[in-house]
């Protein structure tokens, strides 16, 4: 008869650790990515207008720093749009959402 090698049971705190700094490398990659890509897309004098935030469902969120860049940027947003689906892909942004906020 042989013996089977038992593996003791690892820590559930190691695995979750683990699992989220591996989440967590792949989010930040995809941020830079799209950070990247939106500075490529958009005229310069927008870039320091804008802070693209959030990327949910493959929905771009762009906080402005005014309803002046807001406008523009809506005006734009085909254009903007395309020139992102030809940088990153056309599955990984299907809209781009634009909303007032902080740009810090």
């Amino acid at each position: 008869m042989t013996k089977k090698k038992v593996k003791k049971p690892e820590e559930i705190g190691l695995i979750l650790s683990q699992l989220i700094k591996k989440l967590d490398t792949k989010a930040r990659g995809s941020i830079k990515e799209v950070v990247q890509a939106w500075q490529e897309a958009v005229e310069a004098k927008a870039i320091s207008h804008t802070k693209p935030v959030a990327i949910k469902k493959n929905i771009l969120t762009i906080e402005v720093d005014s309803s002046t860049w807001l406008y523009f940027l809506s005006l734009e947003k085909k254009s903007i749009l395309e020139r992102m689906r030809k940088i990153l892909g056309k599955e990984k942004i299907e809209d781009i959402r634009f909303r007032i906020g902080e740009i810090s």
